[in-house]
């Protein structure tokens, strides 16, 4: 008899562990499956994040007292930034808690239906990334993040500055790429981006970027491709 119970509670035992890992199994895919909600621009000193790293449901920053980060809202596409307290992401956003926040300026968005007709290859869309003049704080370098509609779409970048040769880049990771060299190095830029779709049509789609090295108030240009 004690044996059939052990026996039993073994099978319980064995049956309520691979329900749980079942379950862990389905949070950790949905979690990998889930979108960035932000993107960290920058943070103060202490704070347990780093810059350009993007926020996942589930996450939680500890500012502390006096810490803050710069987030570019996807949502909102907004600069904004979080000071003290406690910043925690979900499906839905993220929220502050005991935190103060402030919008820096608009973000840096390149909208898939701005532009000339959308049925038509070469369909662009030109802006200057706006943001404050800070005192070494111009832009030397350029993030583009693609969402992952576009990622469906395309598999495929080039990116060409000034009319120059393009760069071959792959649109799964962030593309993050030096400014050209230039007199003087506050003189704006002018960016082309070619989308290639992927196999069998593989056609292109062309946008461009005006960025200001300058009134981008960063060492680094972020634009969110969308």
């Amino acid at each position: 008899m004690k044996r059939i119970l052990k026996h039993a509670c073994s099978r319980r035992s064995l049956q309520a562990t691979s329900a749980l890992a079942g379950l862990m199994f389905a949070l950790s895919a949905g979690s990998a499956l889930a979108d960035p909600i932000a993107l960290v621009l920058d943070k103060s000193e202490g704070v347990d994040v780093s810059a350009f790293t993007e926020l996942m449901p589930g996450d939680v920053v500890d500012l502390g007292a006096t810490g803050h980060v710069d987030l570019l809202d996807y949502s909102a596409c907004q600069e904004v930034r979080i000071q003290a307290g406690v910043l925690k992401v979900s499906s839905e956003g993220y929220t502050a808690e005991g935190s103060e926040q402030k919008v820096l300026r608009a973000g840096n968005c390149l909208q898939a239906d701005s532009g000339t007709d959308s049925e038509k290859a070469d369909k662009g869309l030109t802006v200057t990334l706006r943001g404050l003049t800070l005192e070494n704080k111009k832009a030397a370098s350029l993030m583009l993040r693609f969402d992952n509609k576009l990622r469906d779409q395309y598999d495929t970048v080039f990116v060409s500055f000034g009319g120059g040769e393009p760069k071959r880049f792959d649109m799964l990771d962030n593309i993050l790429t030096d400014m050209p060299n230039r007199e003087p190095e506050d003189e704006a830029v002018e960016v082309e981006l070619f989308l290639q779709g992927k196999a069998p049509d593989y056609g292109v789609v062309m946008r461009t970027i005006t960025i200001d090295p300058v009134q981008v108030g960063r060492k680094t240009a972020v634009v969110i491709v969308k």
